[in-house]
């Protein structure tokens, strides 16, 4: 269980209520900040105390309210991992995560929908697994969107998602990780990247589940992956080197606490840095040679030892370009025109299964982070790879 350590907007909890502008305002009450024509403002109340213990507390709040977007601001909290920001309609009715707005460093922003809110900020200063790093749940705008012409109609409609938070690797699966349950489908090569800081390559999409159940189990984790009712690889035979319909109806308990493969959506949004603006063609930047190793930059031929290049805003590395990794998705082109805006993992069957960030072989606009690709399920490459998340408990 992660350890959350509450941080307040004053010694207490200083709440952010949005009222009418007609509501009568108590004589007390601390400044407002007025929604302009929105018929909103924003004013800032204290609270009963609900400080933990050594609580730390985020300190010069800042509160914007523009047309019907609210924004919080605060100081960085020394040794945060990552922050939530849990609202209530009604304080005494208890409070809840939300996860409406997006996080950018130390900024939320969220369209307002209730006139009356109250809301109140938590850092995360400890439970994130080793070489992972926490995504926090969001909203955010999926699908091609930047008009620059190169995007196809798979990426379209442009459409808005909503996620819970969870946890994603910095890196991906590297040769020493993968091999130390697993080998790969093809004898990893100097031609090709060799090394145990290299990514993973030559594998599967089957051999991938195999893969985090096998290290789930060996860490004492609950599989996430079930095949014909188990979740023990040694019960599900050789991986297929062909279309096999056992294994593409896997299961995933979504709730396990073991490694998993992320959605496409999930894998879009850590790619975007969990955030919209800046709105960046790549993974953590506009210049594409920044963060990524691709075909135009890409010397000697092969992929490269991970985080080489500058990671993102969440602080994941090549999630433009190196290797395509593998999401749980099975692909349509189609599917954004129907796919739900909560928590979506994609459609029921297909013969592809969804990849995603380009590759050292491809020129940039395959390592867009809209870009979509896909491959047979049993087809390993050696510009396919993969990396790992974890449900946040």
């Amino acid at each position: 269980m992660q350890a959350l350590t509450t941080t307040f907007f004053s010694i207490m909890m200083l709440a952010i209520c949005l009222v009418p502008l007609s509501a009568e305002i108590a004589p007390k009450a601390a400044p407002t900040i007025s929604g302009g024509d929105s018929g909103i403002r924003a004013e800032r109340v204290e609270s009963a105390s609900i400080a933990a213990e050594g609580a730390s507390r985020v300190s010069d709040l800042s509160i914007s309210v523009n047309g019907l977007t609210l924004t919080l601001s605060w100081l960085e909290v020394p040794g945060a991992a990552a922050y939530k920001v849990f609202s209530s309609a009604s304080p005494e009715s208890g409070f809840s995560e939300d996860i409406s707005g997006s996080f950018a460093g130390t900024t939320w922003s969220t369209t307002v929908t209730n006139p009356r809110r109250f809301y109140y900020v938590t850092s995360v200063t400890s439970g994130v697994p080793a070489g992972f790093v926490f995504v926090p749940g969001g909203t955010f705008t999926m699908g091609d969107t930047i008009d620059d012409e190169v995007g196809d109609d798979g990426e379209l409609p442009v459409h808005s998602v909503t996620l819970d938070p969870f946890y994603i690797g910095k890196y991906e699966v590297t040769q020493a990780e993968y091999s130390q349950y697993a080998q790969p489908g093809s004898n990893w090569t100097s031609s090709y990247g060799l090394g145990d800081n290299y990514p993973a390559y030559f594998v599967s999409w089957y051999a991938s589940l195999k893969y985090c159940n096998l290290r789930s189990l060996a860490e004492g984790l609950t599989p996430v992956y079930s095949i014909s009712g188990s979740t023990n690889p040694a019960n599900w035979g050789t991986v297929p080197t062909s279309y096999n319909a056992t294994w593409n109806a896997a299961i995933c308990n979504w709730n396990a606490t073991g490694y998993r493969l992320p959605t496409e959506a999930e894998w879009e949004y850590a790619a975007r840095g969990a955030v919209d603006p800046p709105d960046y063609l790549y993974s953590g930047s506009g210049d594409i040679s920044a963060v990524a190793w691709h075909g135009g930059n890409n010397s000697p031929y092969g992929s490269k030892p991970v985080g080489t290049k500058s990671p993102n805003e969440l602080g994941t590395y090549d999630m433009s370009g190196n290797l395509e990794e593998w999401c749980w998705d099975w692909y349509d082109w189609n599917y954004y025109s129907s796919s739900p805006q909560n928590n979506p993992t994609g459609p029921a069957s297909g013969s592809n299964r969804v990849k995603r960030g380009g590759y050292w072989g491809v020129n940039a606009s395959g390592c867009r982070v809209a870009n979509r690709y896909s491959a047979y399920p049993y087809h390993g490459y050696g510009g396919y790879g993969f990396r790992v998340c974890r449900a946040v408990p």
